[in-house]
């Protein structure tokens, strides 16, 4: 009877289930034939289940009362009309088999979801209890009708399924018209077709992956390594890079069509074949770019390597080395010149000296000392930098690599180049022209230098002890001889604070007490002046307008260094130093007060103009007021006297004699350099002196040769670099007690960051430690004890 009722059940639905999945004639399911199939349906499941029931209660049988579920043989069957349907669907003759199977399994898909629905009372009930009693064999009708389309018509024509789908593809990145619409419906279907058979609602993309998406991503590949390696060749670096940013850029939006696990194989496929196999070609073409300017096609060099991290590195070394070359020629260009100018001022000057009046005297000329121009230097080494931080910023977005690799050329390039280190063994004349550089600043002789310039040079500087020094030098120089503004004082307290900023507090303690020095000075001259107003009998004879320098040794002592010559101070000056030294003592008990003579300077009034014209105003030396002193009461006088009376080395005086002599204050005779240190030579001043101006500077005296000044700087910068050695190898020996030989070399290195040492001048250290006794050799002489 079950048989019975199972045939005519399936009798009457099956006509429907054609209809359903879509017969030939496309015929529409209208919702009566709907609902009396489902009605069939529900009818056969619950009927036979209860006949079922019936039966084995009439038999006599101990079963319990509920009701066996009935449905695997309307299973059975429609398994088996899926089969049938699907193996006797046919191709039309007008169509490839790709556009059969996106028409076909598109009314396939609805239909099997209509199916599903018409036979919900068997999914809801037989297939839900057989899933629970561990059948994973069977389904519910939508994944039944899915397995059916996998096995029946899928598997079997996979294979040129593939073929078409891959050539019409081909076509579309051929830019190929083809008549193939939604090729996205047949690639999707492969994701459907997944199963996990212990969760039929888990997507499963084995399918999918296995025999699509791994052709499809070989096929890519083939492409693409034929299309780039033709392309490149024939079209040059940078329409590839172009070309290669499109294909990426339309298979992007291609991943639309394909399931999203295809995104990061897709990329790691592009990346390979478009970038990574010609990522030398596109590295070599940057410094082409780099030359022409192109800084729009260096970005899109930036875009596309930045794909894949690994092709940086290589970029980054071309990119660093590319500026590193370029900061050597633009300073190799600007020596070339700077010697070129000098060479026609040399020559000019010597057309000027043959052309004079005295074409017999012989005219030496040499190379000034210092002949770079420290401001066009440091300029020449701002535009390379700037240049190329522009092509950071604008071609790599600031990208923090870049930007390292910028700053490491352009330390490079600053540090080392054929005027700072003219030979490979010298050292580093950056710090001292930088130095110079904030000097002509401070003293106003351009408009076109500010502090940013000089605090991007300075980061960049490798010996900042150098710097130090020689920009203490010249601020010295400053602070003791220029009359300075409000305003240029602002400007120096903001390049100490910068500076600060850009190194440590530590670093300029020197600097910043050096000002401390000159306002404790100003406050000084202040209580001087107060008390030589007050006329007492002790200060009449001083000088009043005194503005004294007092000066830290600690701070100042290295710029003062070897200037104490002997002198005799003039007796009118004598109450004048002993008032402010008693002053000095006064206010600071216990310490020393040493008077640096050579760098004082007087200002006098010289009655010796024509009857009827204003006196003139001269300003000397302290070293020359001794000299001119000296003709208070004789108008001749010999170099002899002139020796004896001031106590002057010869050289010094010769020094502070040639400005009166040029300028004709005093007339030589016999004349002559040569004869000027003679003992017999006289010297006679003018009793009227004629010049232009009233107020004559005769103190522009050449103090120290320009090489013994930077022999002097030099000799103070290596002494401070020892010092700094030695304190920081007794640091380190103080923590370890015990360290070989090369483990406290690499320390050294790590804790000194003020300059690069070398392993010379660290060995030098350690040896002056170990005859100090600060250190001693280990027994078997490979390693340093520290001695407490």
């Amino acid at each position: 009877m079950e048989d019975t009722f199972l045939e005519s059940t399936w009798e009457s639905i099956e006509p429907s289930l054609h209809i359903i999945l879509g017969d030939d004639k496309n015929s529409s399911l209208d919702s009566l034939m709907y609902t009396n199939t489902y009605t069939k349906v529900y009818n056969y499941c619950t009927a036979s289940s209860k006949r079922s029931h019936r039966n084995s209660i009439g038999g006599g049988s101990n079963s319990n009362s509920t009701v066996r579920l009935v449905g695997s043989d309307l299973y059975e069957r429609i398994k088996e009309f899926l089969k049938d349907y699907l193996l006797n669907a046919k191709q039309r003759d007008n169509e490839s088999f790709v556009q059969y199977y996106i028409r076909s399994w598109q009314r396939y898909l609805i239909g099997s979801k209509r199916l599903n629905d018409v036979m919900d009372y068997l999914n809801r009930y037989w297939v839900t209890k057989e899933r629970s009693s561990g059948h994973r064999d069977v389904y519910d009708i939508f994944s039944l009708c899915l397995l059916s389309w996998r096995d029946y018509k899928f598997h079997p024509n996979l294979s040129i399924l593939m073929n078409e789908i891959m050539e019409q593809i081909q076509f579309n990145r051929q830019g190929v018209a083809t008549t193939i619409k939604d090729l996205d419906i047949a690639i999707k279907s492969f994701v459907l077709l997944g199963f996990d058979a212990n969760d039929l609602k888990k997507q499963n993309l084995s399918v999918y992956i296995n025999d699509f998406e791994k052709r499809f991503l070989t096929d890519t590949h083939n492409f693409y390594a034929l299309e780039s390696a033709h392309y490149i060749n024939a079209n040059g670096v940078v329409n590839y890079i172009n070309k290669a940013l499109q294909r990426i850029d339309e298979e992007m939006k291609n991943l639309e069509d394909l399931n999203d696990h295809t995104r990061k194989p897709l990329n790691d496929v592009l990346n390979n074949v478009l970038i990574q196999d010609h990522q030398e070609k596109i590295r070599n073409e940057l410094p082409n770019l780099l030359d022409q300017e192109r800084y729009d096609d260096i970005k899109k060099v930036n875009i596309l390597l930045k794909r894949v991290p690994l092709t940086l590195p290589p970029l980054l070394e071309v990119f660093q080395k590319y500026i590193e070359n370029q900061g050597a020629e633009e300073i190799v260009q600007f020596k070339k010149k700077a010697d070129e100018e000098f060479n026609l001022l040399n020559e000019s000057y010597l057309s000027s000296i043959n052309n004079s009046a005295n074409k017999s005297s012989k005219v030496k000329v040499k190379k000034p000392i210092g002949s770079i121009d420290p401001n066009l230097y440091i300029k020449s080494l701002l535009k390379v930098y700037k240049q190329y931080k522009t092509v950071v910023q604008v071609s790599f977005d600031n990208n923090a690599a870049f930007t390292k690799a910028l700053d490491s050329a352009s330390q490079k390039f600053i540090n080392y180049n054929i005027i700072a280190t003219p030979t490979s063994r010298s050292k580093s004349k950056t710090p001292e022209l930088l130095a110079k550089y904030c000097d002509e600043y401070l003293r106003g002789k351009s408009d076109d230098m500010n502090i940013d310039e000089i605090i991007t040079i300075f980061k960049f500087l490798e010996d900042k002890e150098s710097f130090e020094i020689w920009y203490r030098r010249c601020l010295s120089k400053r602070l003791l001889f220029n009359n300075s503004s409000p305003e240029d004082e602002e400007n120096e307290e903001l390049i100490i604070q910068r500076l600060k900023t850009a190194n440590s507090v530590e670093y300029t303690n020197k600097i910043t007490n050096m000002f401390n020095d000159i306002r404790v000075s100003k406050n000084l001259g202040v209580a001087y002046k107060d008390l030589v107003s007050k006329k007492s009998i002790d200060s009449k004879e001083c000088v009043g307008d005194l503005e004294p320098k007092i000066l830290d040794t600690a701070s100042w002592g290295s710029i003062f260094r070897n200037n104490n010559e002997s002198f005799i101070l003039p007796a009118e000056l004598i109450p004048t130093e002993e008032l402010f030294t008693r002053l000095y003592k006064e206010r600071h008990n216990g310490r020393q007060l040493n008077w640096v003579w050579n760098r004082s300077k007087i200002e006098i009034k010289a009655n010796i103009s024509k009857p009827g014209k204003p006196p003139y105003l001269f300003t000397v030396s302290l070293f020359q007021y001794a000299i001119l002193s000296c003709f208070q009461e004789e108008d001749s006088l010999s170099a002899a006297y002139l020796l004896e009376k001031t106590a002057l080395p010869a050289e010094v005086f010769k020094n502070h004699m040639v400005p009166f002599i040029k300028n004709k204050l005093i007339i030589q005779n016999p004349s002559g350099e040569k004869n000027l240190l003679k003992s017999t030579t006289m010297f006679t001043i003018v009793t009227e002196y004629t010049s232009k101006k009233l107020k004559v500077n005769f103190s522009a005296v050449k103090q120290v040769d320009a090489r013994t000044e930077d022999k002097e700087t030099n000799e103070e910068i290596e002494r401070r670099k020892h010092e700094l050695l030695k304190a920081g190898i007794v640091r380190i020996m103080k923590a370890r007690k015990h360290l070989k030989h090369e483990n406290l070399i690499t320390e050294v290195y790590q804790i000194i960051d003020r300059f690069k040492p070398t392993v010379s001048e660290i060995k030098k250290a350690i040896e002056v430690l170990l005859d100090e006794q600060y250190l001693a050799r280990d027994d078997d002489g490979t390693g340093y004890n520290y001695l407490s």
